[in-house]
């Protein structure tokens, strides 16, 4: 439901608000004749508050001026350039304060930023016109295009469901070579431990334990070798005081990193204080909510129901994720929050399906309001 029919709900008993707190203040009286004026109008905002709580569930889903304003744009982007709502991960939204213009540029953090462009939707006059950044541009048809536009995204994101990882996708095969085994990564390292650490490393660290990883595509332009390279940890029999690690290119097997770690007692760090101030912000949080966390949960559901077009099938096998917030409550200003994380997936095994990924929704936990509403399918990284 709009803000606009939201408000219109009760607009027409305006006073409903004023009488639910007047008969609170009525019962007050009554009851407890001596109540001081601050304890009485800490009863009656907190009593405000819960009343309004009440109207705006009442009156269904709300999503507030931003959240209109995105939805709207991302509708406009789909009907002119085919945009997706997988490809929504790769992008960063940004409303204006009016709400007239919603831009999407590219994760400046993300692989394909150099090559997806930025769109911007204009809301005005109950329409939406979009431009692209690269609109009467030539587009190659590979994946090595320079310039993507959502057909080529939109391919590469059904290689990225059906398996493939995002490096294969992207570059040629020489640059994903690897010409060592796992067997010979490990000897290689236990070398140049010895070379390093003396022979005597190899009787401390007799376990070896070799694993392939990806680095990053520029690096490996720069330095010549395959993004393939394989970090091959020797550890001791037990325990993890000590250890040697060891870092080799997986295409010639010359190594670049030898180095021996020493396990440290930790120590409080500025992370530390950050998540004390945080909790103090989620108990600030859930003494101001209106709201009750199984209240956001049912919210959030609609919410993410109405602005991604899920099914009541889908809905129904949305699973919420209960560990990935230390605390569903937080503060944005002087707001008070709930976010509710959601995840979708509905194949009994690996398949990738339309609409599963990561659901994210952001409420006022004093009104009731949708803030944000976003969408993850986790085709945007390895693994």
């Amino acid at each position: 439901m709009k803000h606009e029919i939201w408000q219109t709900v009760y607009a027409p008993h305006g006073d409903a608000l004023e009488r639910r707190v007047q008969e609170t203040l009525g019962a007050l009286r009554e009851e407890s004749p001596r109540v001081g004026g601050k304890r009485m109008w800490a009863a009656v905002l907190a009593a405000a508050m819960i009343a309004a709580s009440a109207l705006a569930l009442a009156a269904g889903l709300v999503l507030s001026g931003r959240m209109d304003a995105k939805t709207a744009a991302r509708q406009a982007l789909q009907a002119q350039y085919g945009f997706t709502p997988e490809m929504e991960a790769f992008f960063t939204c940004e409303v204006s304060p009016d709400g007239r213009t919603v831009v999407f540029s590219p994760d400046s953090e993300g692989m394909l930023a150099g090559r997806l462009g930025t769109y911007t939707v204009t809301l005005a006059d109950g329409g939406a016109e979009a431009v692209w950044s690269h609109d009467g541009e030539a587009i190659g048809e590979a994946m090595t295009s320079p310039v993507w536009n959502t057909a080529l995204l939109g391919e590469a994101l059904a290689r990225k469901a059906a398996g493939e990882e995002w490096v294969e996708i992207l570059l040629p095969q020489e640059q994903l070579a690897v010409n060592i085994t796992q067997e010979q990564a490990a000897a290689i390292a236990r070398e140049a431990a010895a070379a390093a650490f003396g022979e005597d490393a190899l009787t401390q660290f007799p376990r070896a334990d070799a694993h392939l990883y990806y680095e990053d595509a520029g690096e490996a332009e720069r330095d010549g070798h395959s993004i393939r390279r394989w970090d091959v940890w020797l550890l001791p029999e037990e325990g993890m005081e000590e250890w040697i690690t060891v870092r080799l290119y997986a295409d010639d097997g010359q190594v670049f990193d030898c180095l021996h770690h020493t396990q440290e007692e930790e120590i409080p760090t500025q992370d530390d204080a950050l998540m004390r101030e945080a909790d103090a912000r989620s108990a600030q949080a859930q003494a101001l909510a209106a709201l009750t966390h199984e209240q956001a949960m049912r919210l959030a559901r609609e919410a993410i129901g109405t602005v991604y077009g899920l099914t009541p099938q889908q809905l129904d096998r949305l699973e919420w994720q209960e560990d990935y917030d230390p605390s569903p409550y937080s503060m944005k200003g002087d707001t008070p929050m709930l976010t509710e994380w959601f995840w979708l997936w509905q194949s009994e095994g690996e398949d990738f399906t339309e609409g599963d990924g990561l659901y994210r929704v952001e409420i006022n936990a004093e009104t009731g309001v949708i803030e944000n509403v976003t969408y993850d399918s986790g085709l945007s990284g390895n693994g």
